[in-house]
């Protein structure tokens, strides 16, 4: 350790030339490897120790400084923690660039160009200055670990003044008034320094020998504060070994197993405008904390947890801590939750790692199939859509919105640096017995990214026929169809219908020893056990033709192809249910056999389509009643006449209330309306003739083919959903 404070001391100019080769001549040893190996650092570290790149020595500095320069730097951080460092705090560009302008890195010209751009972009984000390549991690590392630069001398002069402090060599009042002095001259603290008897030059080496107490917190007597873990990227923590403890004014206490790290200290202070105060702890202890944490925040990952529907989905608890000098800091408060009009705002003290996650988990909770992230002028407004409605949950603060975007890149593995460009993620977790997969969509907007998560629960599609909807003899009809060996079934209706649903509960009637069973779909939504799935790629030219034509060739029975979109497709498809295979699939026609006309649109025969379609299926997808509030009355004329009732029809039909149940909807969960029509041997002469619509209609009719508003009028009947619900969803045509 006396090496270690002896450098301090030099680089924070206490020591001089002289005095500094002096004391590494008089204490030159050789350490053993086993205490290398014995020190308490992590893997990565003891990694990026082995790789470190020590380059050759420079002129006229010394082995020693070159060797601490060597491994100082080597992967202090890499490009994408450093632009996350830089997006998360967002200091001032010119606040960046002066200390780099002042020590040679930048020169004048190009610095000048740089506050230029960024004033051209309107950016108050410096991470587009590792994104666009102006600066990296390595040569901020590099710079950050040069004793004779800026940031080195000022972190070597801080830390300097905190040692001092938790020795009793300064007064207490010091440790307040350095940074200030700090941001004015170093030489002027230097000079006030030297004022005391413990830091006078001459008495400086034998202080060093004696021996200086490193300031010590062990980790059973803190608390560490919670919301600081948003302050650094997770790698970042885990690679430096140090833990946020509190944060009091512009200083920030962190426990660390390498107090006298002064480029860590340097690249805090640059990136955050922050002042770390570090307190020795040891590795393991600090290895554990950062595991605790992590563990805890992402829960969601391993294992579900009941949490508290919005408007509350996130409990904290106030923490404890100390400051430097040993007395209790305030507590940090916990978030301030308030509900406004349904909605729910934000304290601006919450972590990105925990809120994210507590969106995570109540978007479960609430059976959310999707949550959208708004960036606003005032915030970032966070909406769920929840039986297919979007209801707005909470409103981030700006000063989270940018971190929360990067929390949630980091689990799906996008670049976070990248914020110009639409991106593409996703992310698994497991919960108990069922996997959950989450999409990830972002899409700049004039306020920020936009960010769509798309959850997609295995437990959704692992129903059978009769959880889809259908009614009886629909359902009937329906298990028909896939009785046939071979033929097209096809599933029809706008996006977010259940149409993939309906054919992945056909494909799982289907999925039996002797069936040889195969997808093509984009994208693939759920894993099927037993079921070949085959992603859609167009960057290699693997589209739903392409992907068909194999798939033919690999002797399979049951073909489901997502979606016909084009001419080629629908051939093939037609194809392969005219040679023996059944065929499920998807158009987006708005009834059961307007999925004909949609068919010949493009380009198939007509002809082909009567000899190979089976059965058309047209559904929408309605909210269900809450079986706990829902308020029954009787039918009025007027109601009855709309949904196609004989007059003087005398029923009970039922209302939405709203209860705690069903979040104050009135609704909770969906259930299908279903149009279905078998084509018989009859009809197949009429879907061939262009002008045979009609006829075909009636045909349908007369084998009491219900229409979708004749199976809406039922479930209505049945007090399974409202009048008003099914308004909004299908269009009555009785």
């Amino acid at each position: 350790m006396a090496p270690q404070l002896a450098r301090l001391f030099h680089t924070a100019g206490l020591l001089s030339e002289s005095e500094w080769s002096s004391f590494i001549k008089k204490n030159q040893k050789h350490k053993p490897i086993l205490g290398v190996l014995m020190q308490q650092v992590s893997l990565e570290t003891f990694r990026d120790l082995l790789n470190a790149d020590i380059t050759s020595f420079k002129t006229g500095s010394s082995p020693h400084e070159a060797l601490h320069t060597g491994l100082t730097s080597s992967r202090m951080i890499n490009d994408q923690e450093l632009a996350q460092l830089l997006s998360l705090h967002r200091p001032p560009l010119a606040q960046l660039i002066a200390p780099l302008e002042r020590d040679g890195v930048l020169d004048g010209d190009r610095a000048g160009a740089i506050l230029a751009e960024n004033g051209r972009r309107g950016s108050s984000d410096p991470g587009w200055l590792i994104s666009d390549g102006i600066l990296s991690a390595q040569a901020i590392g590099e710079w950050l670990s040069n004793p004779e630069g800026i940031p080195a001398r000022e972190a070597a002069m801080w830390v300097a003044v905190v040692l001092a402090e938790a020795n009793g060599l300064v007064p207490e009042d010091l440790l307040r008034e350095a940074p200030g002095i700090l941001e004015q001259s170093s030489k002027d603290l230097a000079r006030k320094l030297s004022q005391f008897d413990g830091f006078r030059a001459s008495s400086l080496m034998d202080l060093i020998e004696e021996g200086i107490r490193l300031p010590f917190e062990p980790p059973a007597e803190f608390q560490p504060d919670p919301m600081l873990f948003g302050l650094f990227p997770q790698s970042f923590l885990r690679r430096q070994m140090m833990v946020p403890l509190f944060r009091e004014e512009n200083r920030l206490g962190i426990a660390t197993s390498d107090p006298l790290n002064l480029p860590l200290w340097a690249l805090i202070r640059w990136a955050t405008g922050l002042w770390p105060q570090p307190f020795l702890s040891q590795g393991q202890d600090i290895i554990n904390l950062i595991n605790s944490f992590y563990s805890k925040a992402e829960a969601p990952s391993r294992e579900a947890r009941s949490v508290t529907p919005p408007p509350a989905p996130i409990k904290q608890a106030k923490p404890q801590a100390q400051t430097g000098d040993g007395r209790k800091a305030e507590p940090a408060p916990a978030p301030a939750w308030t509900e406004t009009r349904g909605e729910v705002a934000v304290a601006d003290n919450v972590s990105a790692v925990q809120l994210v996650s507590s969106l995570i988990e109540s978007a479960l909770d609430t059976r959310a199939t999707d949550i959208h992230l708004e960036p606003m002028a005032d915030g970032m407004t966070v909406r769920f859509r929840i039986d297919g409605e979007l209801r707005r949950i909470l409103t981030i603060p700006q000063g989270l919105m940018q971190p929360v975007t990067s929390r949630i890149k980091v689990l799906a593995e996008m670049d976070v640096t990248e914020r110009r460009r639409p991106q593409d993620g996703h992310f698994e977790l497991r919960l108990e017995d069922r996997g959950i997969d989450f999409r990830i969509s972002t899409l700049p907007a004039i306020h920020g990214e936009k960010v769509v998560i798309r959850i997609l629960d295995s437990a959704r599609v692992s129903m059978g026929l009769a959880d889809l909807g259908m009614l009886p003899d629909q359902q009937k009809l329906f298990e028909q169809m896939l009785e046939m060996p071979f033929g097209m079934i096809l599933v029809t209706g706008p996006t977010g219908s259940g149409k993939t649903s309906t054919l992945y509960t056909a494909l799982s009637r289907l999925n039996v020893e002797s069936h040889n069973l195969v997808t093509i779909e984009d994208p693939v939504e759920y894993q099927l056990v037993g079921v070949n799935q085959v992603q859609v790629d167009s960057n290699i030219s693997m589209g739903f033709a392409q992907g068909l034509r194999s798939i033919l060739r690999q002797d399979p029975d049951v073909i489901m192809v997502g979606e016909i979109r084009d001419g080629d497709t629908a051939h093939i498809a037609i194809r392969a249910a005219m040679t023996g295979h059944l065929v499920l699939s998807t158009l987006h026609t708005n009834t059961a056999l307007g999925a004909i006309d949609a068919l010949v649109h493009l380009g198939a025969m007509r002809f082909m389509v009567a000899a190979s379609l089976i059965g058309i299926l047209s559904q929408r997808l309605v909210r269900k009643l809450c079986g706990d509030c829902r308020k029954g009355q009787m039918l009025k004329a007027d109601v009855a006449a709309r949904l196609g009732l004989p007059e003087g029809t005398r029923k009970r039909i039922y209302q939405a209330h709203g209860c705690n149940n069903c979040l104050g909807s009135g609704y909770l969960g969906r259930t299908g309306v279903f149009e279905t029509v078998a084509i018989h041997e009859a009809m197949r002469p009429m879907v061939a003739d262009p002008h045979g619509m009609a006829a075909l209609e009636q045909a349908a009719r007369e084998a009491k083919m219900l229409s979708l508003s004749q199976a809406a009028a039922l479930k209505v009947l049945d007090g399974q959903t409202t009048v008003d619900e099914v308004s909004r969803k299908i269009l009555f045509e009785i």
